[in-house]
């Protein structure tokens, strides 16, 4: 945004904190490098402390009718305008980039036709994308997300978003195994790929597509979404060709690189592209989406 943009953004920003002229001074001077730390918003008569980033996207996707308004009880509710609808998002602010810039107002899964299908839904995190795909008009979507804490937030939002029927969330990880391992459940502030903990605060189910296939009577002609920050090897390369070709569509974020998977999609029958991510100062030969579909 330039500075005439800027300025109109942060005059905007009163309707969403009682102190936003504070906050908007604090956040110039973190980030032109005077001081350092984080601000602190006042929102109905409750103050919560906020990174510059997450400050600066809630005030710039207000400006720009993104965010409608903000709920502020124990926790944060941003209610955001997507395809006319409102969507809610509660405890989410840490991933509230991801959600607006990539998910939903980037379109990230726009090449997806989803209508009346069964989504499989790997790393739903906080639920976003399950509620994308419901909305879009999925039949069912099964959702996947290994950490106890990002699942318990995708709970809540898979509750106020109004889309518990048509959406399957279960605390468990995709891999190259079946069984269970240890997780701890304390919070994480960002996405990392799933592995077992040293502490054992609970378990989590580990499905191989083999398993979670037979195990949800998975239909031809399903979609199948991967976001597991790197779990996209150990499980496509390793998966019986039968069972990758239950998908109709298949999108994968992969983090290290396409090839591998790229080929062996292209040799069962898939067309497949290659698309950056929006967000992302990765290159794309290390970073970005795979989409496979088969005619």
């Amino acid at each position: 945004m330039d500075v005439l943009l800027s300025i109109r953004a942060i005059i905007a920003s009163k309707k969403l904190f009682k102190n936003w002229i504070l906050v908007a001074a604090k956040y110039l001077l973190i980030k032109y490098g005077l001081v350092k730390g984080n601000v602190t918003i006042k929102c109905n008569g409750k103050a919560y402390m906020l990174t510059p980033e997450i400050y600066w996207t809630l005030v710039k996707t207000h400006y720009h009718n993104i965010i409608k308004k903000l709920v502020c009880e124990n926790n944060i509710t941003v209610t955001i305008i997507y395809d006319d609808k409102e969507i809610h998002f509660h405890d989410s602010l840490s991933f509230l980039s991801d959600i607006i810039f990539e998910n939903f107002i980037g379109g990230a899964y726009n090449d997806l036709d989803v209508e009346s299908r069964t989504v499989i839904d790997i790393g739903t995190g906080v639920g976003d994308t399950a509620v994308l795909f419901a909305l879009r008009g999925a039949r069912r979507v099964i959702a996947l997300e290994p950490y106890p804490c990002l699942y318990r937030k995708a709970l809540v939002n898979i509750r106020i978003n109004k889309v518990e029927n048509r959406v399957i969330l279960v605390n468990a990880a995709l891999g190259s195994f079946d069984g269970e391992v240890c997780a701890g459940a304390g919070d994480v502030d960002g996405y990392y790929l799933f592995s077992p903990s040293s502490r054992c605060d609970v378990k989590v189910r580990m499905y191989t597509l083999k398993s979670l296939i037979r195990e949800f009577n998975v239909e031809e002609n399903s979609v199948l979404k991967m976001d597991c920050e790197g779990c996209e090897y150990g499980t496509v390369l390793q998966a019986e060709p039968k069972d990758l070709k239950v998908f109709k569509e298949i999108i994968v974020e992969y983090h290290y690189g396409y090839k591998e998977l790229k080929m062996l999609l292209e040799n069962l029958g898939f067309n497949v592209k290659i698309k950056p991510i929006k967000s992302s100062p990765q290159p794309i030969e290390k970073q970005g989406y795979i989409v496979a579909k088969r005619s």
